[in-house]
């Protein structure tokens, strides 16, 4: 009985807390993120595409954190309507979320198109991560919420075509760098309107990490020698910048390591395309949040 008794003021205990939710988190870099904030005491929801790597990766937390509040769950961001099945599934656990980090992310080296119609990169990285945050919001706590997207430093590489988020010539790194672009800018736009809601918007800026996503293509040689080998760093080391974005109370910056922050809008060099960019994803996204 006593053990019975321990068990639901446990359950009640975990039902009062609110969840931290870990998109990509069964790759090399949502892993540490994970295991992070699931050391930290916190709940952790693992949204990942493999739900049976999920749930294996919820096992291996659990036993190495002996943190109980870890569930994963199944989210594929490849599609409009399974991330609005994700948010529905959220919503069931009726408990309210402290924050979202947006750490999943594909580089394809063939084009693809989603079920929604748009390029696989740009449906992923880009508009479902958007959809997902935005959805999240009426989710969040009372006193607001937290939204980490993770940025790339192959940004710099790259502009916004006048026809984005449509992709007319296919290059993997080009458009992977113009997704994340594009989620960058988009950053600026959500920490703005969502200031009043006492939602905080930052990114984290991982570096080049040393993943599997780095093997996939030789041509990623080129990125390294443009941007130096010093940059290339294990998931350990590209974590600390996701966590100075998650744990600040600053929104509207990019958080780039141990010391090291600036103002997201210190990236806008064409206001004309940012409006459009706005303009353009608040169209799509509008045709899919609930009325």
């Amino acid at each position: 009985m006593e053990k019975e008794n321990n068990q639901n003021q446990q359950d009640k205990d975990m039902a009062g807390k609110p969840l931290y939710v870990v998109t990509g988190a069964t790759g090399a870099m949502g892993r540490v993120i994970a295991k992070r904030i699931a050391a930290q005491g916190k709940p952790v929801i693992l949204a990942c595409r493999d739900l049976d790597k999920g749930v294996k990766l919820e096992e291996e937390l659990i036993a190495q954190t002996l943190n109980n509040d870890i569930k994963a769950m199944h989210l594929d961001l490849s599609s409009f309507a399974r991330v609005k099945a994700f948010v529905a599934e959220l919503n069931e656990l009726n408990r309210p979320v402290a924050a979202l980090i947006n750490n999943s992310a594909v580089l394809p080296r063939r084009r693809k198109t989603s079920v929604d119609g748009y390029e696989y990169t740009i449906q992923v990285n880009f508009l479902s991560t958007v959809l997902l945050s935005m959805m999240i919001v009426p989710l969040f706590q009372e006193k607001g919420g937290r939204i980490v997207m993770t940025t790339s430093l192959m940004r710099n590489l790259t502009s916004l075509p006048y026809e984005f988020p449509a992709v007319n010539n296919f290059v993997p790194l080009t458009t992977f760098a113009q997704s994340k672009l594009a989620l960058t800018l988009f950053s600026i736009y959500m920490s703005t309107t969502l200031r009043t809601r006492h939602v905080s918007v930052n990114c984290a800026d991982l570096g080049i990490i040393n993943t599997g996503m780095l093997t996939l293509s030789h041509w990623l040689d080129m990125v390294r020698d443009r941007v130096g080998q010093t940059l290339i760093h294990n998931p350990e080391d590209g974590a600390i910048a996701a966590m100075r974005a998650l744990e600040s109370s600053d929104t509207g910056f990019i958080f780039k390591g141990l010391d090291r922050q600036i103002k997201t809008s210190s990236l806008l060099k064409n206001r004309e395309v940012f409006i459009k960019l706005c303009n353009d994803t608040m169209r799509i996204i509008k045709r899919e949040m609930p009325s």
